[in-house]
């Protein structure tokens, strides 16, 4: 007997299942590899652990005291990357620890480590399954200027895996005059009468365009040739990729001692995917640029391939789509009008509008990944199956109940929703794990109910994506 992990759980029964085959042909085109960020962040040194504890991390230098270096350290990660148990209370929590390790390349200094345990609680068990960047620790700690073989280990405390991503990291010594650390890309920041909290941004990803990009920059010695003006904009790596947005422009007031940190929000008025450069410059009253610095960041990494493939692409959407959702984005011409065609798509699918993911569309994918897995077959890619179709569509049953090597009888399947109390029959007339549709009847009652009540919910949202209006009247 084998559990398929789904989006709920899933009790098996009857007998056992039939593994998957894995030379089983796959699709013509990689998820994995058109939703990678890889590239980017091999190039721009952004540490990456794919082990048993996936996560994301980054570092940032800050002017500290003394000729020291504050080194601001980000790490992100996914709540389906860590292991949660339920509390006494209802709650789920997952444990986790953080070591950053700082070992200087010469062997003359001591090697720097520091270890941090933190545990997360959410509500919901669906919310375990999360695979956006849900968790952000940070912290910042001081250290003198060098190279260093830095690396960062996360260990789920509840499973007892680990993950570690290792980089040389050089920390260069801040100038005795207009010190400027940053910029540093931020998820959101938050400013009370008691100061201003923030949390970073480790992987430097938007998953579509936002409206802003907020962002903090850290100044020290800023209290000689004053005063100064903060400059910031977004530069395209590529052409095809939009202009450079508005200028963001302050002028820089500094505390007693000569420091400020200073928080900011860009306006996006043109970049919609590709990469960028978010670049901020000190200017003194001169007109002369005295600093400049700069960040990568990626938009919708997907956007390139989407708009060069747009008819792969839709045919991704088509459990999400309704046929004439489909008739409009099929006329889509141009790179930039794809892609916000694509985002819009989503826009008026997003459950939470108000957090920095689209929920809907990263579980949308995240099915996709488990059909492909758990349903392929010698035939087709297991999202484009018949149990593939019902899982992308339905959603994951109560309860599967399989017999795959019968007595006189061919292999069938039976799926249970006990919420809806329905079932759906799947039998394998034909061998190679090809299970095919039998309650097509059943089936097609409770899609058109769901379908139904998705177009009154795409009716109502449909004023935020005027493209697709017309296909809800």
């Amino acid at each position: 007997m084998r559990l398929i992990r789904l989006a709920a759980p899933v009790v098996l029964a009857v007998s056992t299942l039939i593994a998957v085959p894995r030379s089983a042909l796959s699709q013509e085109f990689d998820l994995r590899e058109i939703f990678s960020n890889d590239r980017f962040y091999e190039e721009h040194q952004i540490l990456r652990a794919r082990g048993d504890v996936g996560f994301l991390a980054d570092t940032w230098p800050l002017p500290g005291t003394n000729g020291s270096v504050q080194v601001l350290i980000g790490v992100s990660l996914s709540n389906s990357s860590l292991q949660f148990v339920r509390t006494t209370e209802g709650l789920w929590q997952a444990n986790y620890q953080v070591r950053a390790e700082f070992e200087p390349e010469d062997g003359d200094a001591d090697k720097t480590e520091r270890t941090w345990d933190k545990n997360v609680e959410i509500e919901s068990f669906d919310e375990t399954m999360l695979e956006s960047e849900t968790i952000v620790f940070q912290t910042e700690i001081p250290m003198v200027p060098g190279t260093y073989n830095f690396s960062i280990t996360v260990r789920d405390l509840n499973a007892n895996d680990a993950s570690r991503a290792s980089k040389t990291l050089e920390i260069t010594p801040f100038p005795s005059v207009a010190a400027v650390g940053g910029p540093v890309l931020l998820r959101l920041y938050q400013t009370t009468a008691s100061g201003t909290s923030y949390v970073v941004s480790p992987s430097h990803y938007y998953p579509s365009a936002p409206t802003r990009f907020d962002f903090m920059i850290d100044l020290a010695h800023i209290d000689q040739g004053g005063p100064y003006t903060l400059r910031a904009q977004l530069v395209p790596e590529d052409e095809s990729s939009g202009q450079a947005s508005s200028d963001w422009s302050e002028t820089v007031v500094s505390e007693d001692d000569g420091t400020a940190q200073v928080f900011g929000s860009l306006e996006n008025n043109d970049a919609r995917f590709g990469e960028f450069r978010f670049e901020i410059e000190l200017i003194d009253d001169a007109g002369d640029v005295l600093v400049n610095r700069n960040t990568p960041l990626i938009i919708a990494g997907s956007g390139g391939w989407i708009a060069e493939n747009w008819d792969d692409a839709l045919s991704l959407l088509k459990y999400a789509a309704t046929s004439d959702e489909l008739d409009i984005l099929e006329d889509v011409e141009g790179a930039e009008a794809r892609v916000e065609a694509w985002n819009c798509f989503w826009r008026i699918r997003d459950p939470i509008p108000a957090t920095a993911v689209n929920e809907e569309l990263q579980d949308y994918f995240r099915r996709i990944a488990i059909a492909n897995r758990e349903w392929r077959s010698a035939l087709r890619p297991g999202y484009l199956s018949d149990r593939g179709r019902v899982y992308m569509t339905l959603g994951s049953p109560d309860e599967i109940s399989q017999n795959p090597v019968p007595s006189g009888a061919e292999a069938f399947e039976i799926w249970r929703y006990y919420r809806n109390n329905f079932q759906i029959v799947f039998i394998d007339r034909i061998g190679f794990n090809n299970y095919q549709l039998e309650s097509i009847g059943v089936y097609q009652r409770e899609l058109g109910s769901l379908e139904r009540r998705k177009r009154r919910f795409l009716k109502e949202r449909s004023p935020e994506c005027p493209l697709l209006a017309p296909a809800y009247e």
